[in-house]
């Protein structure tokens, strides 16, 4: 029998912050390197075992199941049951997005409160104590030095988590630890804003704020795409966007892009795909996803289709309108910045509640002879 959970009667958002132990004994290294190694196995072990049963629910493991793994590692009841929940979603992750068996390749274990506790260390030199427990776990201290981030967090009012994660990145040690804190309702009160993410122009909205102008210029000064000119990017998009000022806001549309490299390959020529792998417009929604749910506003992703040539005055779109960066209607004759054209566009899908142009009631097409472009 599974006992029903008890779930908080206010939705909590929740992050992570990241600490690597640099200054861990060799000896509490090792112990932790091999009980990593330890659940590694296990859960690959539990994988294995679900993907040969075609089992994807999203239910706990059977204590049949949970048995069976316990025997073959000789391991505890309960961490034989923890890691088979992340086995579970593991394969479940992969069946929903119709991917093939995972194969783990990282060394990495989140551990519930039956096996941690965290607390203010005792003693100088370090700010906080991770306490193994038992059940499973090795039964060690780990002392770790409090950063910027979990400052900040804490004085945000975030609370720690009695979750957390545990892994091992080549020979560093890290862990991951979670904060928790009410999600704020949503914004009654503000501005429909439309954002036209572009690799070349930036980040454009359509109350006529532009930040990230300076990040192409960049981009195109490196010689080669490289793990470091990545980071750089991430950099500069992310103070970029603190820029931007939500107060105001109680809704952002953004363009849909997450099939924009589909059916491309073998399109561009190798300059200009090492500049589009710059665009990081994954991690930018992942960005805006976490800001927008911390500040309560909305974030509704919309097509991008014809956004950037669709007139607002005449309500007709066409592809002669869009010449570069500029818009100049062929039918009525407005004229405008593409990019910002099509961020006032995005907010107009916002205000009609629809997910893109075509959805617009009453729209008026051009002729036959005129392409959607």
């Amino acid at each position: 029998m599974i006992k029903a959970r008890k779930h908080a009667s206010t939705p909590l958002m929740r992050r992570s912050c990241r600490v690597y132990l640099n200054d861990l004994n060799k000896g509490k290294a090792k112990i932790l390197c091999e009980f990593l190694r330890l659940c590694h196995d296990v859960i690959q072990y539990f994988i294995d075992l679900f993907w040969q049963r075609r089992d994807f629910s999203a239910s706990l493991a059977d204590l049949e199941t949970v048995h069976k793994g316990r025997d073959s590692f000789k391991i505890t009841t309960r961490l034989a049951q923890a890691l088979a929940k992340q086995a579970k979603e593991c394969v479940r992750s992969a069946h929903s997005h119709k991917r093939h068996k995972p194969q783990l390749r990282h060394h990495t274990v989140t551990l519930y409160y039956h096996f941690v506790k965290i607390e203010p260390f005792k003693g100088r030199g370090f700010d906080l104590a991770v306490c193994l427990i038992g059940s499973g776990a090795p039964r060690i201290t780990i002392p770790i030095h409090s950063t910027k981030l979990i400052n900040r967090r804490l004085a945000e009012g975030w609370k720690h988590s009695q979750t957390l994660r545990l892994g091992r990145d080549g020979k560093r040690l890290w862990i991951d630890l979670i904060f928790e804190k009410p999600r704020p309702k949503p914004k009654e009160a503000g501005n429909i804003v439309g954002m036209d993410s572009n690799y070349k122009n930036g980040f454009i909205f359509s109350d006529e704020k532009m930040v990230g102008q300076d990040i192409y210029p960049r981009v195109k000064s490196f010689f080669k795409r490289q793990k470091h000119t990545h980071a750089e990017i991430k950099s500069r998009v992310g103070c970029a966007l603190k820029q931007v000022d939500f107060s105001g806001i109680k809704a952002l549309c953004i363009e849909d892009l997450r099939y924009v490299k589909h059916g491309k390959s073998g399109t561009f020529s190798r300059a200009l795909n090492r500049r589009l792998s710059h665009w990081l417009y994954a991690y930018v929604v992942d960005w805006l996803s976490r800001c927008c749910e911390e500040e309560g506003v909305r974030l509704e992703r919309k097509s991008p289709a014809y956004t950037s040539q669709y007139c607002r005055i005449c309500h007709r779109w066409d592809r002669r309108s869009r010449v570069g960066d500029e818009f100049l209607c062929v039918h009525c004759g407005y004229s405008e910045h593409a990019d910002l054209n099509a961020a006032k566009n995005l907010a107009l899908l916002g205000v009609a509640g629809v997910y893109g142009l075509r959805s617009l009631q009453n729209p008026k097409p051009c002729s036959a002879s005129q392409s959607f472009g």
